[in-house]
This record gives C-alpha cells, structure tokens and sequence, in this order.
C-alpha cells in the first residue's frame, strides 16, 4: 500500500466518524425538542381536563334547585309561595 492510499482512507474514516456523530447529535436534539413538545401538550391536556372538571361542577351546580331558587330571587324577584297563597282547585284534575 502507498502512504497516499493509507491517508484517504484514514481521511474517509475519519470523515465517516465526524459525520455519524454530527447525525446522532442531530437525531438528539430532534428528539429534544419533540419532547418538549410532547410535554407541553400534556400539560395542556391537563389543564383542559381541569377546566373541564370546574365546568361540570358548575353545571351541576346551576342545575340544582337551590341554585335556580336564588337566581329567580335575585334576577326576577321571585320567592316561593306562602301557605295563604297556594290555592288547590276542588274537583281534581281533568
């Protein structure tokens, strides 16, 4: 073999390794960020399904009797009836 051959081939490897390195560093830093992606995704997946939770308790809530007694008090300034008020039609119902 000639010193010349001995040189490229040395060259090429060495080429070779500096190339495989630069792609495992590139293959790690893509990794990274999608990473980082998929952690913010989560976290806003968590936070949807917290705000998903607080929006059910509130429609449970605004479903309750309570809750529709003291908003037609406050909005409309209705209040149940009293004793004297209710008054039951004789003869049933037809």
């Amino acid at each position: 073999m000639s010193k010349k051959s001995s040189v490229g081939r040395a060259v090429l490897a060495l080429a070779a390794v500096v190339g495989a390195l630069t792609l495992v560093a590139w293959r790690q830093s893509t990794a990274r960020e999608t990473m980082r992606a998929l952690e913010d995704v989560v976290r806003e997946l968590a936070l949807a399904a917290d705000e998903h939770e607080e929006l059910v308790r509130r429609l449970v809530a605004t479903e309750g009797r309570s809750w529709v007694g003291a908003e037609a008090a406050r909005r409309l300034g209705l209040r149940p009836p009293t004793e004297r008020e209710v008054v039951i039609p004789s003869g049933g119902f037809r």
